[in-house]
């Protein structure tokens, strides 16, 4: 298992005023490297970083990715800090699989 940094969007809704809000949240997260299907960058979030809608701490030049993960039918998409290269790098660190690159 590896530890990654998840940026968590989480939805609110006021009932009074019948409006959503939607605010991000970081917290850590435990996958196990051998169900991971893809990895790739994700823009958007660096988007919502420049808008100033992540939470505060974060550097203005970081970088994010979507990882995909999961079993059979029981796929989960991810954002996480860190480019793509960076996380290859640490599931490295803990399996001596490799990733094909075609």
């Amino acid at each position: 298992m590896i530890k990654l940094v998840e940026v968590k969007r989480i939805q609110e809704y006021n009932v009074m005023e019948k409006k959503a809000h939607a605010h991000f949240e970081l917290q850590e997260m435990w996958i196990n490297p051998d169900t991971i299907q893809q990895i790739k960058p994700d823009f958007s979030m660096k988007r919502h970083l420049s808008n100033g809608y992540l939470p505060e701490g974060l550097s203005s030049q970081q970088l994010f990715s979507k990882i995909q993960y999961g079993v059979g039918n029981s796929m989960t998409i991810a954002t996480v800090v860190g480019t793509p290269e960076a996380v290859v790098e640490k599931i490295y660190k803990f399996s001596s699989k490799e990733i094909l690159k075609g």
